[in-house]
This record gives structure tokens, C-alpha cells and sequence, in this order.
């Protein structure tokens, strides 16, 4: 008895009031998110940052868009000087100082000789470590310029010859001066 009963409803269920088996569909899943939370099949061309600071150029030199990890390069007239500005989440002074000492040709320092040699400025209300590192032996040099913009921070770095890096030196310092990083009222 029991049995029948199961079949009748199963029956009606299955013929439904026309008496035609039902029919079943596959439908494409719908998204759960919200529609300005999905994203497109075809993506537009995603517009560049912009490099996060406005600064003035010293004659001679040339903006070029960053590659890689740099944000942004400088090409410095005349020159093999290699200038461009990184953005990482590390700022420990002494390791990097001795990685650079390091890709000149020269042995690790310690963190008090680091500490000596760099200089601390500020650069739009920000504080700026600034060190030059010459192997005039070797021939290279690097200076380096490190804004703490906890928990970013900026570095900007110029590589090349020695005498090009001195004869430069005095424009990528006034170049560093004129930094005015967007979104900051210091």
C-alpha cells in the first residue's frame, strides 16, 4: 500500500497535468557578485600610473617610461649614467648600501660607516637618505637616494662611470630637491 501511494504523486509529477514527461534544461550559472564586481571578457587597455611626484628636469635630461620594476628612467645627456626611481617595501639603509658597495666592486660597511656617509634630508616633508658610493679603483659608482614613504619606499638610483656620476652629482641632488610627491601636504 505503501507503494502506491509513492508511485501516484511520482506519476503526477513526472506527467504533469498535460500528461507529457517534463523536461529538463542546462542554464549557464549566474554570477553571485554584483555586476560592478564582475569583470569584463575584454579588458581596454589599462591606463598607466602616473609616477606619484611632479620634479624639475635639469637640461639635458630626458623622462623615459619605467620598465620592469623601475617606476620611471632618466636619461642624462651625454652620459652612460643609468638614473631611475624603484618603489619597494623595504628600506633597511645598510643592506642595500652594501648591496650597492657590493655591485661597484667594493666590501660591506658597517652600519656606523653607513650611518656617517649617508645624509639625511628631507625631501617634501619626507625623510630622504642620500649617499654616494665611488670605487674610483673599479671605476663605478652609484648614488642613491632612499624616501621613506612607509610602507613604501622610494629609491632613486644612478649608476655609471665615476667621473659622469661627480660631474652629475650636483644636478641629481637639485634634481631630488625639486620632488614634490602627490597626495602629501607636508
Amino acid at each position: 500500500m505503501k507503494s502506491a501511494l509513492l508511485i501516484i504523486p511520482t506519476l503526477a509529477f513526472l506527467y504533469g497535468c498535460g500528461g507529457e514527461p517534463t523536461q529538463t534544461y542546462t542554464a549557464p550559472k549566474e554570477s553571485s557578485a554584483p555586476s560592478s564586481m564582475q569583470m569584463p571578457v575584454q579588458q581596454t587597455q589599462a591606463q598607466p600610473a602616473g609616477k606619484g611626484y611632479t620634479a624639475e628636469l635639469p637640461e639635458g635630461w630626458t623622462e623615459t617610461p619605467g620598465s620592469g620594476m623601475r617606476v620611471v628612467s632618466y636619461a642624462i645627456e651625454g652620459t652612460a649614467v643609468d638614473f631611475y626611481l624603484t618603489s619597494l617595501s623595504m628600506g633597511d639603509l645598510p643592506s642595500n648600501v652594501n648591496r650597492w658597495r657590493g655591485q661597484v666592486g667594493l666590501a660591506p660597511a658597517s652600519p656606523e660607516e653607513i650611518e656617517q656617509t649617508a645624509q639625511l634630508l628631507e625631501i617634501n616633508g619626507h625623510p630622504m637618505r642620500y649617499i654616494e658610493i665611488y670605487n674610483d679603483e673599479g671605476g663605478k659608482g652609484i648614488i642613491a637616494a632612499i624616501i621613506d614613504l612607509a610602507p613604501q619606499y622610494w629609491y632613486f638610483t644612478a649608476k655609471g662611470p665615476v667621473e659622469e656620476l661627480k660631474a652629475h652629482a650636483a644636478d641629481i641632488r637639485a634634481f631630488l630637491a625639486t620632488i614634490k610627491i602627490e597626495g602629501h601636504s607636508h
